[in-house]
């Protein structure tokens, strides 16, 4: 009978922590956040840079948070790893970033994501990555 009132008493202190996103509640996580949807350069696309200055990155401009969008984020990664090529936050109006041909290598492999920030709770959407290959013909 002991065991159960601590278990019921417990229980009454957690709810409130849970409703207010506490401890993995729904609210404040990053799934309240809607995923940024990419254009380009596709997934799993061949890039032939040869003569060109830059490659543009390009996503939708919805899904909007409900709390509007305070930003987005762009990171390019060189490979599966974690060596970083280029990342920078953007203004929430924009939709695309462009990155130098020449921070490119012939041969590799690169991924690259983006993310919005809510403007109300301050939250990071989650994201995919996308890969592509440069080439040279």
């Amino acid at each position: 009978m002991m065991k159960k009132m601590i278990l019921l008493l417990a229980l009454l202190l957690l709810l409130p922590c849970l409703a207010q996103g506490i401890g993995g509640g729904m609210d404040g996580d990053s799934g309240s956040v809607p995923k940024v949807i990419y254009t380009k350069p596709a997934y799993g696309s061949v890039l032939d840079l040869t003569g060109k200055d830059k490659v543009v990155f390009e996503w939708q401009m919805v899904p909007i948070p409900s709390g509007n969008r305070e930003a987005y984020k762009f990171v390019l990664f060189k490979g599966d790893g974690y060596e970083e090529v280029s990342s920078r936050t953007i203004d929430p109006r924009t939709f695309s970033a462009e990155v130098p041909a020449d921070k490119f290598e012939y041969g590799a492999s690169y991924r690259w994501y983006v993310k919005q920030r809510d403007a109300k709770t301050l939250v990071w959407s989650q994201y995919d990555s996308w890969y592509f290959k440069i080439v040279k013909k």
